[in-house]
């Protein structure tokens, strides 16, 4: 006869964590005494939202692993029992209750299948009739008593859902129904110890971010980022985490790894395509430390592998609520670890996150970066000048996407957006609008005029408006800015409609990315604009292809113009662009877009 041990989960701590997205791996190890000869370890309270195919258990110790039975409880099996006198009667009657309808059940069955096998060659008919008589009465019988009982049966459960009260299915007795059995086969009696690792889903982290920026006051364009690395995490698994070591990780797991294979293509007559064949996928669970083949010597104990994770002061608060910062604490540093497809951060220290849904955040680390500041203005949209940093993540940590707090100058600005970088990567963050970068863009002046074009003998009229919109800028910091600004010309769709740019004066006639100089301060060029056409300076739609120069745009709309503006302390430049529309007299056009 097997030895049994029972072990409940939730009176055992978890040992480590690792927390990906959307999922967790969970590591637990169990001491446990074996005796000689087969033991079944029964470990009860583990979480219901375990990824069966993920479980593993490893162990320390001689005994052989013979089976891993995993096992999904339902509430109602995973009640505790009761204690109580009152409950334990109710029991008793409910079980004699039970086993009376059993023996009922099998009476009513046993008289149905006899019917069945009469026929008139065994009975005369006055037999016939005799037994039909037998069979009403014992049959009306048996199935008043069988109702009788089942109604006996459900005020008794009733009765007993009534005394146990709080022992009815509970939200840890629907979370925490799992229940895994591992039988091991031991030599002689001793100490083991058990590792059990498995993915749970309803557990998530996210980045966070604090991103303070001081602005060189000496007009250099460089700036100092300093940038605090966070996590924020979540998890509802049923289980509280309580003094592990947690450590966070880039990946999904059990994302599909298949490789896409190419079918081949075919031109013919139409065919119904057949339906693909489901696949079928066969659950396995790992083995471990133990030898896992039946009848083989037991192997010597094996070296147990953990998660790393060192054990430092616990951290400590990274931030004030959106306050002008104080000098920073010292703050644990992550061990960050990059494999091949992935990113493994390692928090010192031990860490408690228990399953209550709400967010629980950890420091990763805090990243001195150098960045390039860029005042970028449009206009036309807002005249607003917005600061934007161009940072090279020069750490050894992979920044994933997330939200950020954004200091200049010690002040709260802005929330913005890190965008997802690798080591050595560069990256846009923009820290809000810059107040001392002052833009004036009034309404776009319109002058209209008849203009005659082509020979005496062939002469036609177009009717022409000349187009002309001035931008006014003025530094007032204390250091000098560069500044892109970003504004357009219109592009025809129609070959009757001409645009051409009269100022600046040479932009016209320049390609793509060819700086043409408007005064000491400020130089323009075409954004997008690649055209061979006789109209030098006319902008058309179909002569235009995406040449990107200089813009940090993704995606650039048709006849961008950009100026790069230098302005010193204190000084101010105005930008015009003037362009002008012909189209034949009385053809009548709009902008659009």
């Amino acid at each position: 006869m097997s030895h049994t041990v029972e072990i409940n989960a939730s009176e055992h701590p978890v040992s480590s964590v690792t927390v990906y997205q959307h999922r967790a791996e969970v590591v637990r190890n169990f001491a446990i005494e074996l005796e000689a000869g087969q033991s079944e370890v029964q470990i009860t309270k583990l979480p219901s939202c375990m990824d069966e195919s993920s479980l593993r258990v490893d162990g320390l110790g001689n005994a052989v692993i013979f089976d891993v039975i995993y096992e999904r409880l339902t509430p109602e099996r995973n009640i505790p029992k009761a204690s109580s006198e009152k409950v334990q009667e109710i029991e008793t009657q409910l079980a004699a209750l039970r086993r009376e309808l059993k023996v009922l059940q099998s009476q009513t069955t046993v008289l149905d299948d006899f019917s069945h096998t009469l026929t008139a060659k065994d009975v005369s008919p006055a037999q016939l009739v005799e037994f039909l008589g037998l069979l009403s009465d014992k049959g009306g019988v048996l199935n008043e008593k069988v109702e009788d009982v089942q109604r006996k049966i459900k005020d008794k459960e009733v009765a007993l859902a009534v005394e146990r009260r709080g022992q009815v299915p509970s939200e840890e007795a629907t979370k925490l129904a799992t229940k895994v059995t591992v039988v091991v086969l031991a030599e002689q009696e001793g100490k083991a110890e058990l590792t059990v690792t498995y993915v749970v889903s309803n557990a998530d982290w996210s980045p966070l971010y604090d991103l303070r920026a001081t602005v060189d006051a000496s007009g250099k364009d460089a700036t100092s980022i300093s940038l605090n690395y966070r996590a924020s995490i979540t998890q509802i698994t049923g289980e509280d985490w309580k003094d592990v070591a947690l450590s966070l990780s880039t990946t999904s797991p059990l994302a599909g790894a298949q490789i896409p294979q190419l079918n081949a293509q075919r031109i013919g007559a139409p065919f119904i395509r057949e339906q693909n064949r489901t696949r079928s996928f066969k659950k396995s669970f790992g083995g471990g430390g133990f030898a896992v083949a039946p009848g083989a010597p037991p192997p010597p104990a094996p070296m147990m592998v953990s998660m790393a994770a060192a054990q430092v002061a616990q951290q400590q608060s990274l931030y004030s609520d959106l306050q002008a910062p104080k000098p920073f604490m010292v703050v644990p540093t992550a061990h960050a670890r990059e494999g091949a497809i992935s990113a493994n951060f390692f928090i010192e220290g031990l860490s408690s996150i228990p399953s209550d849904g709400t967010t629980h955040k950890v420091a990763i680390a805090v990243l001195d970066l150098t960045a390039k500041l860029e005042w970028i203005a449009v206009p036309k949209l807002n005249t607003s000048a917005f600061l934007q940093c161009q940072i090279t993540n020069s750490s050894n940590y992979v920044l994933l996407a997330g939200p950020s707090n954004v200091f200049l100058d010690g002040s709260f600005v802005a929330k913005s957006q890190i965008l997802y970088a690798s080591p050595q990567d560069t990256f846009s963050c923009s820290v809000g609008v810059d107040p001392a970068i002052r833009i004036t863009y009034p309404p776009v002046s319109k002058k209209a005029r008849i203009q005659a074009t082509g020979s005496i003998f062939n002469s036609s009229k177009l009717d022409s408006t000349l187009f002309t919109q001035r931008i006014s800028i003025k530094n007032t910091r204390q250091s000098s800015v560069k500044l892109l600004v970003r504004d357009q010309v219109p592009v025809s769709e129609d070959q009757k409609f001409k645009v051409d740019v009269i100022e600046p004066k040479d932009l016209g006639v320049a390609k793509a990315g060819d700086e043409v100089k408007v005064s000491q301060e400020a130089i323009c060029y075409w954004a997008r604009k690649d055209w061979d056409v006789g109209d030098k300076g006319t902008v058309n739609l179909s002569s235009l292809s995406e040449v990107v120069h200089k813009s940090s745009q993704s995606i650039i709309p048709d006849g961008q113009v950009e100026w790069v503006v230098s302005l010193g302390p204190g000084k101010g430049t105005e930008l015009v662009l003037s362009w002008e529309v012909a189209a034949p007299q009385g053809e009548k056009w709009e902008t659009r877009g």
